[in-house]
């Protein structure tokens, strides 16, 4: 302990701090002179000092001790013992436990269906007049599909709306587009499109359009000029020599629509190519300005919103620029369009350049999740073709599940999903240029058609009136007699108050959407549509595989996503009912439950080894299975 400093020189006021005479502790401040002053502090008084711990020496005995050592020892070992179990446990529940399902990145049009509409024969939305017929009465309009999205997306279950071509067009089909940034007068304004995309955006719906870039109608601007070889546009068409009085023509090329596909323009003096109708002259796609013009145009709707186009006539863009004759099949006269083989006017490889292109400009607005962008084309039957569609950068190549052959129709129906059974697919039954489903097959099979084409991998695209068995007019030319006006109830009232565009199919007193929603029938062909939506939400629906089985009429699939339920779907296409254990369906367990009928409430719970079930003709059935 520190001796005490006696020094009686003056104190400093730190040595003045009063200490509590109660503390058994006893501090000094001490200075010594030359070194610097510090506190001494003592624990205790007198001879009754108290323990405060242990010194070096003291503690190192303890260190050294073999009973600490031990103890240790065994700490450590029980330490590193538990740390390694749980490393183990962990590693043993990552690999046995139950993975999570694979969930592959899916876009929008991987899990919606598409609802097509032709726009003046859906909804008329002109107010009611005093019988004084005013501009636009009497057709669809945009405003008037704006009033029917509640029904698109609730009643029959699409969230992706297609409109067909609303251009400002020289024809009643808006196909000779004058141009295509604007709109026809008769389907609305501008701000009602945008009020469209604005509600469709609100409600989650997707919305595609028409693109028609393989021609424009003869008063577009860029025809005129054109026509008077003005600057650029003078090549925006391809232009040939020819003599129409003599019978002079570039080349031996028909029409689609028949006829030569020359027409000679009297202001320019030369013939121009139209591989449709006359007043539809084709764009020469040779030319960059002409390219970079379309680019723009997919900008300009691309900038409003739109989420996907469909490229019209993909297969026609391109002609072979030589201009040299087609080749002519064996024992054909050369006055018609399929008396050639079209190798210089269709499918030309130049066309899967120009898509690859426009894919690049869609892409460029995919700016985050959610905006993907859809580039759409329709091929024929022709599985190769279909292909290079994919391979050039198509998003969607639509087809009919339809082979076009003589065999049954379950057949054909296995023929085409065997060769299909690859990428994203567009399943599709008819548009506006042909016949309706309930028209193509017998009425009573369209719901087992739809159950079909809901239940495909790939995409639905479903034109209007199919869900609820519309057919072609009985009595109209083509291509009207596929475009009647929606049947929205049985006075013929719902569609417009106006004299109709177009006449109405006369059955719409008996097919009819108002019909459909009744109740009583649970199981009308709206009502199976609708239910068909939310089934094909499951996975399994969403991107499983599909298995093809047909046992005669019976035609059947199974889709299977890993770690979810299975389904397979049977149809009945025949005339007769069937007994079937689907024994052709390898590969599903033996216990399946029925989770739809077409036609009836059924939740049947079946054990395929010791049941049958009976499904009679035109029915369908969808069975669960672990």
């Amino acid at each position: 302990m520190a001796d005490h400093n006696t020094n009686n020189e003056e104190k400093t006021p730190l040595n003045e701090a009063a200490v509590d005479p109660d503390v058994d502790t006893k501090a000094q401040f001490v200075n010594g002179g030359k070194v610097e002053p510090h506190v001494a502090i003592e624990c205790g008084s007198g001879d009754d000092v108290s323990f405060t711990g242990l010194g070096k020496e003291e503690l190192m005995q303890y260190a050294d001790d073999p009973f600490w050592k031990r103890v240790r020892l065994i700490l450590l070992i029980v330490f590193w013992a538990g740390w390694i179990a749980m490393l183990v446990a962990a590693i043993v529940i990552i690999v046995l436990a139950p993975r999570c399902p694979y969930r592959p990145d899916q876009k929008w049009y991987d899990k919606e269906s598409v609802y097509e509409i032709l726009p003046e024969s859906f909804q008329d939305s002109s107010p009611k007049s005093d019988g004084a017929q005013k501009e636009g009465d009497g057709y669809g309009d945009i405003n008037g599909i704006a009033s029917r999205l509640n029904y698109l997306k609730d009643d029959v279950g699409s969230k992706a709306l297609y409109i067909n071509s609303m251009y400002e067009s020289d024809d009643n089909s808006r196909m000779a587009v004058v141009n295509h940034k604007s709109l026809d007068s008769v389907l609305g304004t501008m701000a009602d499109f945008d009020r469209l995309r604005k509600t469709t955006k609100k409600m989650e719906m997707r919305l595609i359009m028409d693109f028609i870039p393989n021609h424009t109608g003869k008063k577009h601007e860029w025809f005129v000029k054109s026509q008077q070889k003005e600057g650029k546009y003078t090549d925006y068409y391809v232009w040939a020599t020819c003599n129409p009085n003599d019978g002079t023509y570039p080349n031996n090329w028909m029409s689609v629509k028949g006829n030569r596909s020359w027409t000679y323009d009297a202001t320019r003096k030369e013939c121009y190519l139209h591989q449709l109708e006359s007043d539809k002259p084709d764009l020469n796609l040779w030319n960059a300005d002409v390219k970079q013009e379309l680019e723009g145009i997919l900008r300009f709707w691309l900038d409003k919103g739109v989420d996907g186009f469909h490229v019209l006539n993909a297969e026609y863009l391109y002609e072979d620029e030589s201009l040299a004759d087609e080749i002519l099949m064996p024992g054909k006269s050369g006055n018609a369009y399929d008396d050639f083989e079209h190798n210089q006017t269709m499918n030309h490889p130049e066309n899967l350049k120009l898509l690859t292109a426009w894919k690049s400009v869609l892409e460029s607005y995919n700016t985050k999740p959610g905006r993907e962008k859809a580039l759409i084309v329709t091929a024929k039957d022709d599985l190769n073709t279909t292909m290079q569609y994919f391979d050039a950068g198509a998003t969607i190549v639509r087809v009919t599940p339809f082979a076009d052959s003589s065999a049954s129709l379950a057949e054909s129906i296995e023929t085409k999903l065997t060769d299909s059974n690859a990428k994203r697919i567009g399943w599709m039954y008819s548009n506006k240029d042909s016949s309706r489903l309930a028209s193509k097959v017998k009425p009573e099979v369209v719901k087992a058609l739809l159950t079909l084409q809901a239940t495909l991998p790939g995409v639905s695209f479903n034109y209007y009136g199919n869900e609820i068995g519309m057919t072609d007019h009985p009595s109209l030319p083509v291509p009207n007699k596929y475009r009647t006006p929606m049947q929205w109830n049985s006075k013929g009232t719902g569609f417009s108050e106006h004299t109709k565009w177009l006449a109405q199919n006369p059955n719409f007193a008996d097919v009819n959407v108002e019909s459909e929603k009744a109740v009583g029938d649970e199981y009308t062909t709206l009502k199976v549509m609708g239910r068909l939506s939310k089934l094909r939400e499951n996975e399994s629906f969403q991107w499983g595989v599909m298995n093809v089985f047909r046992d005669k009429d019976l035609i059947m699939f199974t889709r299977k996503a890993e770690g979810f339920p299975g389904y397979l779907v049977a149809m009945n296409l025949g005339s007769k009912r069937v007994t079937e254990s689907f024994h052709g369906a390898t590969g599903i367990p033996k216990e399946v439950k029925v989770v739809f009928h077409t036609h009836k409430d059924d939740n049947t719970a079946i054990n395929l080894s010791d049941n049958s079930y009976i499904l009679e003709a035109n029915h369908a059935i969808i069975l669960e299975y672990a």
